[in-house]
C-alpha cells in the first residue's frame, strides 16, 4: 500500500516543471561577412547617374528591358545611341529656347511661361513635379557615350540640362521602337560556370 498515492493527502514534494531552454540562444548566428566590391570598383566608369530624366520615359525603358530580359542600362544605351545618331545625321532637330525661370536653355518650354524676369516675393514654394528631383541610374554605359552626351548638354553644346537631353533622345528612340524602325534584339550572353570547392552550402 505504500506505493499507492493518497488521494486526500498532500504530495510529498512540489517540484516546479523545468523551464524549456531559450530557442533563440540555441540558434546559430551567422558570422558577419564583408561584401566583395571589386566588381563595382572595376565597372564604376560604366555607371551613369542623371537628374531630371522624365520618369514615364525611364519607366518605359525599364518595361522594355523586362520584356527583353536584359539590363535596363543596355536598353537605355541602345536608345540613346539611336537618338544621338539621328541628331548627328540631322533627322532629329534640337532647338533649345531660353527658359525664363533659369539662366540656361530648355528643350521643353512651357506655353504659359512669362517672358522676362519673374519677381519673387516671400517664401519660395516648392513646385510640384519638378523633374530635376528625379534621379535615374543605369549601368553598362561606355565612357565615350557619357562624354558625348555631357559635351552636347554643356555650354559648349546646346547648353541644356542633361536630363532634358536624355529625355528627348529616349522619347525619339521609343517612338521609333514603337513604329518598328528600331529593333532591339537581345543576344544570349555566354556564361561560365565553376564549382564551389571547400564551401558550405
Amino acid at each position: 500500500m505504500s506505493d499507492r498515492r493518497n488521494p486526500f493527502g498532500v504530495p510529498h514534494e512540489q517540484t516546479s516543471p523545468a523551464s524549456p531552454p531559450d530557442i533563440f540562444e540555441s540558434l546559430p548566428v551567422a558570422a558577419p561577412r564583408e561584401r566583395d566590391r571589386t566588381w563595382e570598383r572595376k565597372h564604376q566608369g560604366e555607371k551613369v547617374v542623371y537628374r531630371g530624366v522624365d520618369p514615364k520615359t525611364a519607366l518605359r525603358v525599364r518595361q522594355i528591358a523586362g520584356e527583353l530580359c536584359v539590363p535596363n542600362g543596355e536598353v537605355a544605351r541602345a536608345l540613346l545611341e539611336y537618338g544621338l545618331d539621328a541628331y548627328s545625321r540631322g533627322d532629329l532637330n534640337l532647338s533649345p529656347r531660353p527658359n525664363p525661370a533659369r539662366l540656361r536653355m530648355t528643350l521643353f518650354p512651357s506655353d504659359g511661361a512669362p517672358v522676362g524676369k519673374v519677381r519673387k516675393t516671400g517664401k519660395r514654394k516648392s513646385a510640384k513635379g519638378e523633374s530635376w528631383r528625379v534621379v535615374t541610374t543605369w549601368r553598362n554605359f561606355s565612357p565615350e557615350l557619357k562624354d558625348e552626351i555631357g559635351v552636347l548638354a554643356s555650354e559648349k553644346g546646346l547648353d541644356v540640362p542633361v536630363g532634358e537631353l536624355i529625355s528627348t533622345f529616349l522619347q525619339y528612340a521609343l517612338k521609333a521602337y514603337a513604329r518598328g524602325d528600331l529593333a532591339l534584339n537581345p543576344v544570349e550572353k555566354a556564361t561560365r560556370y565553376s564549382l564551389a570547392l571547400g564551401g558550405d552550402f
